[in-house]
């Protein structure tokens, strides 16, 4: 049985107050991004790069310092989709290349999603930049709007987009049981 049936969107997501406060810390430069050389977690290289900060993960037992000040956004997501246990929140950021590069399809805990035993988990998308960037789950396309989430299943192949009309897209990509 599937913890989530169907594709959940929401804009406006977060109180204006706390999402101005996220994105104040993301466009002062005050986070630590670190480059990554692919955009997928395992498998072949997919030619793309991104950066990345990882603010915790379970199976790494990596907890960031950056992680208090996201935390809060987790009491939103559970209003939604209840969950028991964080696995992973991730931000990832995505510089315009002049061209649209489109990620190469994954799931994001690999290596959970392909465990027969493993629990079902759910992914979820946060958008903090609205641009032509994207998010697609299967064949459906979801816009990068700001302050808008996306929750889905986590078992499902999904793939982002680089933007073509700003700078930059900065989104949160958190995973739960």
């Amino acid at each position: 049985m599937k913890i989530i049936q169907k594709t959940i969107v929401k804009e406006n997501f977060l109180f204006p107050s706390f999402f101005s406060r996220l994105t104040r810390d993301i466009e002062n430069s005050t986070i630590d991004w670190y480059w990554e050389d692919k955009t997928i977690p395992v498998g072949e290289d997919d030619r793309h790069c991104m950066f990345a900060t990882v603010l915790f993960d379970k199976f790494q037992n990596t907890t960031s310092k950056w992680f208090p000040i996201f935390e809060p956004f987790l009491y939103f997501l559970h209003e939604e989709v209840p969950f028991t246990t964080l696995l992973k929140m991730k931000m990832n950021l995505y510089v315009n290349h002049t061209v649209q590069h489109v990620h190469a399809k994954h799931i994001d805990l690999y290596n959970v999603a392909n465990n027969p035993r493993a629990l079902d988990f759910i992914t979820a998308v946060f958008n903090f930049t609205d641009c032509d960037g994207f998010t697609q789950i299967e064949d459906k396309k979801y816009p990068s709007k700001a302050n808008s989430i996306i929750i889905f299943d986590g078992k499902k192949l999904h793939q982002g987009a680089t933007p073509t009309n700003t700078k930059k897209r900065v989104v949160l990509n958190i995973n739960v049981l």
